[in-house]
């Protein structure tokens, strides 16, 4: 298959299995210590797009830690931020490429004032920020055809990985539940075509489109919308499940699609309700998860374990991503207006 959106949809589960194999124990151990000496005082992380996205899990599980944590747009950060950023901090700046506009701006503020720490997520360790860091969580994403799809997935899992051993956890476990997501990931992908029409046939007809989530599905719901905007030239708003209730539930009609994110077992129950009352107003709902309402249309993705469910839950809107675009006659994820970096803020 020649270079596309679609391909690195279905190449995801390689280089997922290739980011994990070279994930660094010792590196984060290292951070660990310096957390525990007192060296490092907080934590920031920060990106843009999908980059921004991926951290989100991993902010969630950090903030469980006693250190206080930080999730900045890497511009907000740069110009509105900077001020939080001291000899204390465990700067983790995401960026695939490494050298994209507010990075850049990023790096050189940093070389006036180093952090205590910084920790690089790219894919190109001889980018500026490759070149600045302290220490890098290289990607393994490989080639990328334009929109960020290997990179945002191993983003993801690389800083859901560092976080969880920030806090803690049992890595051997951690680690053999993004493996075992990549298998399961790749069943599913091996079935792509017949996926891809089902998907389609229950999304139906293109109208205003809401992705909602919460907790780390909130990056799901995030990236899903991101890519139907990029891929598809399409305008869906990704939104915090509860966000949605504090005044967009004033959408809620017959021209209306809700496209809700089951999540984990925590808060699944408060997603019910609010599916149950967009339905009640005359709003499509499309429920992405395992246990859904027999009420709604269902799209269901591999079983997994916790640390891995923001991985395979984005699988299905993907390959949606990729239909809708092809309905259209576009080409996904082919870029009109900027290129795979952004050079300008």
């Amino acid at each position: 298959m020649k270079k596309s959106f679609l391909k690195d949809v279905l190449d995801q589960p390689q280089y997922l299995r290739e980011a994990i194999k070279n994930y660094s124990l010792n590196k984060i151990d290292l951070l660990s210590q310096k957390i525990a000496s007192g060296n490092i005082k907080r934590i920031i992380l920060t990106g843009h797009g999908s980059s921004f996205n991926s951290l989100y899990p991993a902010y969630l599980k950090l903030c469980a830690n006693f250190l206080p944590v930080m999730l900045w747009q890497t511009a907000e950060l740069v110009h509105y931020g900077f001020n939080q950023v001291d000899s204390g901090t465990l700067l983790c700046v995401n960026s695939q490429s490494g050298r994209s506009a507010e990075v850049v701006h990023l790096v050189e503020k940093i070389s006036e004032k180093r952090p205590g720490y910084l920790l690089a997520f790219t894919n190109d360790p001889s980018s500026v920020l490759g070149s600045s860091a302290d220490g890098i969580l290289q990607l393994h994403a490989g080639e990328e055809h334009g929109v960020a799809v290997k990179t945002y997935m191993n983003a993801l899992c690389l800083s859901s990985l560092f976080a969880a051993q920030l806090c803690g956890e049992n890595m051997e476990a951690a680690c053999g539940s993004m493996l075992a997501a990549c298998d399961a990931m790749e069943t599913y992908l091996n079935d792509w075509e017949t996926k891809s029409k089902e998907i389609e046939t229950k999304y139906g007809e293109i109208k205003r489109t809401v992705i909602i989530g919460r907790g780390p599905s909130l990056a799901s719901a995030m990236n899903a919308a991101l890519n139907q905007k990029e891929a598809a030239w399409l305008f869906t708003e990704g939104m915090s499940a509860a966000e949605f209730r504090h005044g967009p539930l004033e959408l809620a009609d017959e021209n209306l699609k809700l496209i809700v994110l089951e999540g984990d077992r925590m808060t699944s129950e408060f997603n019910v309700a609010l599916a149950e009352d967009v339905k009640k107003y005359g709003g499509e709902i499309i429920w992405i998860g395992n246990n859904p309402p027999e009420k709604f249309q269902n799209i269901d993705f591999p079983k997994v374990d916790d640390i891995a469910r923001p991985l395979v839950e984005l699988l299905p809107l993907q390959l949606l991503a990729n239909q809708l675009a092809q309905r259209q006659n576009i080409e996904a994820g082919k870029f009109r207006f900027i290129g795979k970096v952004v050079m300008k803020e």
